[in-house]
Protein backbone atom coordinates (compact mmCIF):
# COMPACT_ATOMS: atom_id res chain seq x y z
CA UNK A 1 0.00 0.00 0.00
CA UNK A 2 1.70 3.57 -1.19
CA UNK A 3 2.26 6.19 1.36
CA UNK A 4 0.85 9.55 2.05
CA UNK A 5 3.74 11.59 1.66
CA UNK A 6 3.12 15.52 3.39
CA UNK A 7 5.84 16.66 0.48
CA UNK A 8 3.78 15.82 -2.40
CA UNK A 9 0.78 17.70 -0.94
CA UNK A 10 -0.72 20.88 -3.21
CA UNK A 11 -0.06 23.86 -1.77
CA UNK A 12 -3.59 25.00 -1.52
CA UNK A 13 -3.49 22.70 1.29
CA UNK A 14 -2.57 25.40 2.99
CA UNK A 15 0.49 23.63 4.61
CA UNK A 16 3.50 25.27 5.49
CA UNK A 17 6.36 25.56 3.19
CA UNK A 18 8.90 23.56 4.32
CA UNK A 19 11.96 25.55 2.86
CA UNK A 20 11.20 28.53 5.25
CA UNK A 21 10.34 26.12 8.04
CA UNK A 22 13.76 25.20 8.08
CA UNK A 23 14.94 28.39 9.15
CA UNK A 24 12.16 29.20 11.71
CA UNK A 25 12.37 29.41 15.44
CA UNK A 26 10.64 26.94 17.38
CA UNK A 27 7.32 27.96 18.40
CA UNK A 28 4.16 25.58 19.57
CA UNK A 29 3.24 23.42 16.37
CA UNK A 30 -0.42 22.20 15.69
CA UNK A 31 0.58 18.32 14.00
CA UNK A 32 -2.67 17.73 12.79
CA UNK A 33 -2.64 21.16 10.88
CA UNK A 34 1.07 20.94 9.76
CA UNK A 35 -0.09 17.91 8.00
CA UNK A 36 -3.44 19.21 6.49
CA UNK A 37 -5.22 16.82 8.67
CA UNK A 38 -6.91 19.18 11.01
CA UNK A 39 -10.61 18.69 11.18
CA UNK A 40 -11.37 22.65 10.51
CA UNK A 41 -12.40 23.63 7.06
CA UNK A 42 -10.20 26.75 6.55
CA UNK A 43 -11.98 29.78 4.64
CA UNK A 44 -9.91 28.64 1.01
CA UNK A 45 -8.49 26.10 0.18
CA UNK A 46 -10.71 22.79 0.65
CA UNK A 47 -12.67 21.48 -1.05
CA UNK A 48 -14.41 18.26 -2.27
CA UNK A 49 -11.62 17.26 -3.93
CA UNK A 50 -9.49 17.95 -1.18
CA UNK A 51 -6.58 15.58 -0.76
CA UNK A 52 -6.77 13.14 2.51
CA UNK A 53 -4.55 10.18 3.14
CA UNK A 54 -6.00 7.17 2.76
CA UNK A 55 -7.66 5.73 5.32
CA UNK A 56 -8.00 9.08 7.21
CA UNK A 57 -11.20 10.20 8.19
CA UNK A 58 -11.51 14.05 8.69
CA UNK A 59 -14.46 14.87 11.80
CA UNK A 60 -15.69 18.15 12.71
CA UNK A 61 -13.12 17.63 15.74
CA UNK A 62 -10.58 16.15 14.36
CA UNK A 63 -9.27 13.02 12.69
CA UNK A 64 -9.88 9.24 12.82
CA UNK A 65 -7.41 7.12 12.02
CA UNK A 66 -8.25 3.60 10.81
CA UNK A 67 -6.21 0.62 9.66
CA UNK A 68 -5.62 1.52 6.27
CA UNK A 69 -3.79 5.29 7.12
CA UNK A 70 -0.63 5.57 5.99
CA UNK A 71 1.13 8.89 6.84
CA UNK A 72 4.94 10.04 6.36
CA UNK A 73 6.52 13.82 6.47
CA UNK A 74 9.60 15.34 6.19
CA UNK A 75 10.26 15.74 10.17
CA UNK A 76 11.10 19.58 8.88
CA UNK A 77 7.23 19.85 7.83
CA UNK A 78 7.08 19.75 11.46
CA UNK A 79 9.62 21.06 13.46
CA UNK A 80 12.39 23.47 11.74
CA UNK A 81 15.93 22.43 12.02
CA UNK A 82 18.31 22.32 15.26
CA UNK A 83 15.35 21.11 17.29
CA UNK A 84 16.19 19.18 19.82
CA UNK A 85 14.00 16.17 22.01
CA UNK A 86 13.24 18.46 24.57
CA UNK A 87 9.72 19.08 23.40
CA UNK A 88 6.08 19.13 25.15
CA UNK A 89 3.19 17.48 23.68
CA UNK A 90 -0.33 17.77 24.71
CA UNK A 91 -2.51 14.96 23.11
CA UNK A 92 -6.25 14.51 23.19
CA UNK A 93 -6.99 11.01 21.55
CA UNK A 94 -9.20 7.90 21.67
CA UNK A 95 -7.84 4.49 20.83
CA UNK A 96 -10.43 2.41 19.10
CA UNK A 97 -8.58 -0.70 18.73
CA UNK A 98 -5.67 -2.56 21.03
CA UNK A 99 -2.83 -3.67 19.93
CA UNK A 100 0.66 -2.21 20.54
CA UNK A 101 1.29 0.47 17.66
CA UNK A 102 2.91 3.89 17.68
CA UNK A 103 1.08 6.70 18.23
CA UNK A 104 4.26 8.56 16.11
CA UNK A 105 7.70 7.76 15.67
CA UNK A 106 10.65 10.34 14.39
CA UNK A 107 13.67 8.95 12.48
CA UNK A 108 16.94 10.02 11.48
CA UNK A 109 17.81 9.76 7.65
CA UNK A 110 19.17 6.37 8.71
CA UNK A 111 15.97 5.16 9.72
CA UNK A 112 17.02 5.26 13.65
CA UNK A 113 14.69 5.53 15.93
CA UNK A 114 15.01 9.03 17.60
CA UNK A 115 11.41 9.91 19.17
CA UNK A 116 8.09 8.06 19.56
CA UNK A 117 5.38 7.50 22.10
CA UNK A 118 3.90 3.37 21.96
CA UNK A 119 0.55 2.70 23.31
CA UNK A 120 0.68 -0.76 24.12
CA UNK A 121 -2.05 -2.34 26.68
CA UNK A 122 -1.24 -0.70 30.10
CA UNK A 123 1.58 1.45 29.40
CA UNK A 124 2.83 4.09 27.59
CA UNK A 125 6.24 3.86 26.06
CA UNK A 126 8.31 6.93 25.07
CA UNK A 127 11.16 6.35 22.98
CA UNK A 128 13.86 9.12 23.49
CA UNK A 129 16.88 7.90 21.19
CA UNK A 130 17.63 4.66 19.45
CA UNK A 131 16.30 1.77 21.80
CA UNK A 132 16.30 4.17 24.76
CA UNK A 133 12.81 4.52 26.65
CA UNK A 134 10.68 4.64 29.13
CA UNK A 135 7.31 3.51 30.14
CA UNK A 136 4.14 4.80 32.32
CA UNK A 137 1.34 2.40 33.81
CA UNK A 138 -1.46 4.11 31.61
CA UNK A 139 -4.21 2.11 29.76
CA UNK A 140 -4.97 4.11 26.67
CA UNK A 141 -6.64 1.35 25.03
CA UNK A 142 -10.17 1.49 27.52
CA UNK A 143 -12.31 2.66 24.93
CA UNK A 144 -11.94 6.74 26.53
CA UNK A 145 -11.53 9.78 25.33
CA UNK A 146 -7.87 10.95 26.75
CA UNK A 147 -6.60 14.22 27.34
CA UNK A 148 -2.44 13.78 28.34
CA UNK A 149 0.49 15.66 28.43
CA UNK A 150 3.93 14.60 27.97
CA UNK A 151 7.07 16.77 28.39
CA UNK A 152 10.46 15.21 28.18
CA UNK A 153 13.11 17.56 29.78
CA UNK A 154 16.57 16.69 30.05
CA UNK A 155 16.94 13.11 31.50
CA UNK A 156 13.92 12.83 32.33
CA UNK A 157 10.54 12.50 31.15
CA UNK A 158 7.21 13.26 32.70
CA UNK A 159 3.26 12.12 31.97
CA UNK A 160 0.83 14.59 33.30
CA UNK A 161 -2.79 13.56 33.62
CA UNK A 162 -6.04 15.26 34.66
CA UNK A 163 -5.13 18.60 33.82
CA UNK A 164 -1.31 18.27 35.79
CA UNK A 165 -2.88 17.34 39.00
CA UNK A 166 -1.69 13.73 38.03
CA UNK A 167 2.16 13.65 37.41
CA UNK A 168 4.52 10.54 37.01
CA UNK A 169 8.55 10.42 36.66
CA UNK A 170 10.52 8.44 34.91
CA UNK A 171 14.35 8.86 34.70
CA UNK A 172 16.18 7.74 31.41
CA UNK A 173 19.26 7.05 33.49
CA UNK A 174 21.38 8.44 30.59
CA UNK A 175 22.61 11.10 27.92
CA UNK A 176 19.93 11.65 25.23
CA UNK A 177 20.77 12.80 21.91
CA UNK A 178 19.68 16.56 22.17
CA UNK A 179 19.04 17.15 18.27
CA UNK A 180 16.86 15.80 16.03
CA UNK A 181 17.87 14.92 12.67
CA UNK A 182 16.91 17.80 10.29
CA UNK A 183 16.69 15.51 7.18
CA UNK A 184 14.98 12.47 9.56
CA UNK A 185 11.38 11.89 9.07
CA UNK A 186 7.85 11.84 10.83
CA UNK A 187 5.37 8.71 10.99
CA UNK A 188 2.27 9.16 11.85
CA UNK A 189 0.52 5.98 13.47
CA UNK A 190 3.37 4.07 12.67
CA UNK A 191 7.00 3.07 13.32
CA UNK A 192 7.45 1.93 10.02
CA UNK A 193 5.74 0.45 6.86
CA UNK A 194 5.41 -2.88 7.99
CA UNK A 195 4.02 -2.28 11.85
CA UNK A 196 0.70 -2.08 13.10
CA UNK A 197 -1.37 0.65 12.65
CA UNK A 198 -2.50 3.02 15.48
CA UNK A 199 -6.37 2.84 14.86
CA UNK A 200 -8.09 5.42 16.96
CA UNK A 201 -9.87 9.28 16.79
CA UNK A 202 -7.03 12.27 17.35
CA UNK A 203 -8.60 15.54 18.39
CA UNK A 204 -5.09 17.10 19.38
CA UNK A 205 -1.47 16.69 18.95
CA UNK A 206 0.35 19.65 19.37
CA UNK A 207 4.22 20.23 20.47
CA UNK A 208 5.37 23.12 22.23
CA UNK A 209 9.13 24.03 22.93
CA UNK A 210 8.91 24.83 26.87
CA UNK A 211 7.21 22.79 30.05
CA UNK A 212 5.31 25.88 31.02
CA UNK A 213 2.10 24.45 29.87
CA UNK A 214 2.58 21.02 30.99
CA UNK A 215 0.88 21.67 34.44
CA UNK A 216 -1.51 23.08 33.75
CA UNK A 217 -2.07 21.57 29.88
CA UNK A 218 -5.96 21.64 30.07
CA UNK A 219 -5.68 25.47 29.77
CA UNK A 220 -3.83 24.89 25.97
CA UNK A 221 -6.46 22.23 25.04
CA UNK A 222 -8.79 23.16 22.30
CA UNK A 223 -12.41 24.03 23.04
CA UNK A 224 -13.51 20.57 21.36
CA UNK A 225 -11.56 18.77 23.10
CA UNK A 226 -12.08 19.31 26.41
CA UNK A 227 -15.28 17.90 26.46
CA UNK A 228 -15.56 13.90 26.69
CA UNK A 229 -16.79 12.19 23.91
CA UNK A 230 -17.00 14.80 21.50
CA UNK A 231 -18.29 13.29 18.86
CA UNK A 232 -19.16 10.19 19.44
CA UNK A 233 -22.29 8.98 17.97
CA UNK A 234 -25.38 7.71 19.46
CA UNK A 235 -26.03 4.82 17.09
CA UNK A 236 -27.35 1.22 16.72
CA UNK A 237 -25.18 -1.54 15.51
CA UNK A 238 -24.36 -1.02 12.45
CA UNK A 239 -22.74 -4.76 11.52
CA UNK A 240 -22.49 -7.65 14.17
CA UNK A 241 -19.69 -6.82 16.36
CA UNK A 242 -16.91 -9.89 16.07
CA UNK A 243 -16.46 -11.74 19.07
CA UNK A 244 -13.50 -11.61 21.03
CA UNK A 245 -14.30 -15.21 22.09
CA UNK A 246 -13.44 -17.57 19.13
CA UNK A 247 -15.92 -20.10 20.24
CA UNK A 248 -18.95 -17.10 20.08
CA UNK A 249 -20.57 -16.65 17.30
CA UNK A 250 -21.31 -12.98 16.04
CA UNK A 251 -24.88 -13.41 17.14
CA UNK A 252 -23.57 -14.16 21.11
CA UNK A 253 -23.80 -10.62 23.14
CA UNK A 254 -20.85 -9.27 24.14
CA UNK A 255 -20.23 -7.16 27.50
CA UNK A 256 -19.54 -3.41 26.48
CA UNK A 257 -20.24 -0.14 27.53
CA UNK A 258 -23.31 1.48 25.65
CA UNK A 259 -21.14 4.45 25.16
CA UNK A 260 -18.86 2.69 23.65
CA UNK A 261 -20.98 0.98 21.08
CA UNK A 262 -20.96 4.01 19.14
CA UNK A 263 -17.37 4.45 19.28
CA UNK A 264 -16.73 1.05 17.82
CA UNK A 265 -19.53 1.48 15.16
CA UNK A 266 -17.68 4.47 13.56
CA UNK A 267 -14.54 2.88 13.14
CA UNK A 268 -16.15 -0.24 11.29
CA UNK A 269 -18.52 2.81 9.53
CA UNK A 270 -15.14 4.28 8.52
CA UNK A 271 -13.90 0.77 7.08
CA UNK A 272 -16.64 0.40 5.32
CA UNK A 273 -16.44 3.95 3.90
CA UNK A 274 -12.95 2.99 2.71
CA UNK A 275 -14.35 0.18 0.82
CA UNK A 276 -16.82 2.18 -1.14
CA UNK A 277 -13.76 4.82 -1.87
CA UNK A 278 -11.67 2.43 -3.74
CA UNK A 279 -15.02 1.24 -6.06
CA UNK A 280 -15.37 -1.88 -4.88
CA UNK A 281 -19.34 -3.38 -5.52
CA UNK A 282 -21.41 -3.93 -3.57
CA UNK A 283 -22.20 -6.97 -5.02
CA UNK A 284 -18.60 -8.12 -3.59
CA UNK A 285 -19.77 -7.43 0.30
CA UNK A 286 -22.13 -9.89 2.20
CA UNK A 287 -26.01 -8.46 2.31
CA UNK A 288 -25.61 -7.21 5.73
CA UNK A 289 -22.44 -5.25 5.02
CA UNK A 290 -24.37 -3.65 1.61
CA UNK A 291 -27.10 -2.34 4.03
CA UNK A 292 -24.06 -1.59 6.98
CA UNK A 293 -22.19 -0.03 4.46
CA UNK A 294 -25.14 2.20 2.91
CA UNK A 295 -26.13 3.82 6.66
CA UNK A 296 -22.27 3.85 7.68
CA UNK A 297 -21.75 6.03 3.90
CA UNK A 298 -24.56 8.20 4.78
CA UNK A 299 -24.09 8.68 8.16
CA UNK A 300 -20.11 9.30 7.45
CA UNK A 301 -21.15 11.51 4.54
CA UNK A 302 -23.49 13.81 6.30
CA UNK A 303 -20.97 14.18 10.07
CA UNK A 304 -17.71 14.43 8.20
CA UNK A 305 -18.53 16.72 5.19
CA UNK A 306 -17.19 14.08 2.14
Amino acid sequence: MDWFNVSHIHPALGLPNTSHCLYASLSDVDVLQRLGLSGKRPSSGWSSSRTVPQGVIPFKSGVIFTQRARVEAPLSTILPAGSSTDLLLVLSLCSHRINNAFLFAVKSKKRKLQLGIQFVPGKIIVYVGHKRSVYFDYNVHDGQWHNMAINIRGQTVTLFTSCGKRRVHADLHYKKDEALDPHGSFLFGKINQHSVQFEGAICQFDIYPSAKAAHHYCKYLKKQCRQADTYRPNLPPLIPLLPRDPNASPSTPQHMEPSLQGLRNLTTAASLLEIGREGRTAGHLPKKAQVAQKHATEYLLLNTGY
